[in-house]
């Protein structure tokens, strides 16, 4: 029998320790977490149950009893921290965004294709059971030819001026904010569902508070008003608005914001084609509402009701509520399961990669373009833009 597989999670954050508790969920061992200081790992790793805490995350990657490094670390060492598994010789789950800038995002991409190892983007938005119901019936032409995809991502942690935390600051989270923490969410998502790339955008950003506070140790999603001085000039956007073009010529818009008044993680994917429509919302999870011309019906995550496709994906039963964490572990069980390969192949909905990571880089890239030049902007013009520099350099 093949050695249990065991895990490193790199940062004790929100996220690391969402990530601890559904490995823990599928039966993988947690070895080792890391935090910013040793104090913090180890009290981290009392508190979740795992053997050892450590200020060394260099140390925790190249452990020889890892297998799979989790990087749940803020943005700016995604790439230090990725890399280094890699070269290690270690499957990775990195969270989003790839990196903070394209070049390290393809600098990844290209190393993981190198590698012949597992890496996935954190994307889990995507295994969601009514998700991949959805994806599936547009696959099979329930909705007819499609012609719009549309919705939001509302939140509000960021509504008062002094809330702030490290996404802030453009050295730590990258240059947008907005667009790379929940637009590339819901990009993803309507990607998946659609099985249709963006190709262009256009884009209009706003930044409501121009100065906010220096972010100290305030967490993410914090509701306390927080943050430590001196007060800082902000670059990122706290709310964007897209126009997108998929695929095919397929229409697409979406609304963002981190400074939405009562909107806690209000996403919302619809879309429209010449048979019907279809909306999932994530606050409503288990649920699809699909209309008609004449009719608009309620689909539950019941058995009866799930894509034959789809209900192996479903844990609970039908009216015990599945949600973010979740799906988080639907994606960590298909993705270890690709790791000892058990997973069909191709499996279904398909694994976030880094390629996906790098598009979706790319994206952010070309609205901060689009928004400064007041033009549609394609992703292949970034990349096309990024090859330029990297040869010239």
């Amino acid at each position: 029998m093949a050695r249990r597989l065991r895990a490193a999670v790199i940062g004790t954050g929100f996220v690391g320790r969402q990530h601890v508790e559904a490995l823990r969920r599928i039966g993988v061992e947690v070895v080792v977490v890391a935090a910013s200081e040793e104090a913090t790992a180890v009290a981290a790793a009392r508190s979740l149950g795992v053997a050892r805490g450590t200020a060394a995350w260099q140390t925790a990657v190249a452990d020889p009893d890892v297998d799979v490094v989790h990087v749940c670390v803020p943005n700016d060492l995604h790439r230090d921290v990725s890399m280094a598994a890699i070269m290690a010789g270690k499957h990775v789950v990195c969270e989003k965004p790839l990196a903070i800038d394209l070049a390290d995002g393809l600098a990844l991409a290209e190393a993981s294709e190198r590698s012949g190892r597992v890496t996935v983007l954190c994307h889990n938005y995507r295994y969601y059971t009514m998700v991949a119901e959805l994806r599936l019936r547009v696959r099979d032409g329930a909705l007819g030819a499609l012609h719009a995809v549309r919705g939001a991502y509302l939140q509000d942690w960021l509504l008062s001026p002094r809330s702030t935390n490290w996404r802030v600051d453009a050295a730590r989270g990258g240059p947008s904010r907005a667009i790379a923490d929940i637009g590339s969410h819901w990009i993803d998502l309507a990607e998946t569902v659609t099985d249709r790339r963006v190709e262009s955008v256009f884009a209009q950003l706003g930044t409501v508070h121009g100065r906010r506070p220096g972010p100290g140790h305030v967490a993410t999603f914090s509701s306390t008003d927080d943050g430590e001085g001196p007060w800082l000039d902000v670059t990122t956007e706290d709310q964007a608005a897209l126009l997108l073009r998929f695929q095919g010529g397929l229409q697409g818009s979406v609304v963002l914001s981190q400074v939405a008044a009562g909107h806690k993680n209000d996403l919302e994917l619809s879309i429209d084609g010449g048979y019907g429509s279809a909306t999932w919302r994530q606050e409503r999870p288990d649920e699809l509402v699909i209309g008609g011309a004449s009719t608009t019906e309620s689909v539950a995550r019941t058995a009866t009701d799930l894509t034959p496709g789809v209900q192996h994906r479903t844990r609970l039963p039908a009216g015990h509520p599945e949600g973010w964490a979740d799906a988080l572990r639907n994606l960590l069980s298909v993705a270890y399961a690709e790791i000892q390969g058990t997973e069909p192949v191709p499996a279904e909905p398909p694994l976030p990669t880094f390629a996906d990571g790098v598009r979706h880089l790319a994206l952010a890239d070309a609205a901060l373009r689009s928004a400064a030049e007041e033009r549609w902007v394609s992703i292949e013009e970034v990349l096309a833009s990024q090859t330029s520099r990297e040869e010239v350099s």
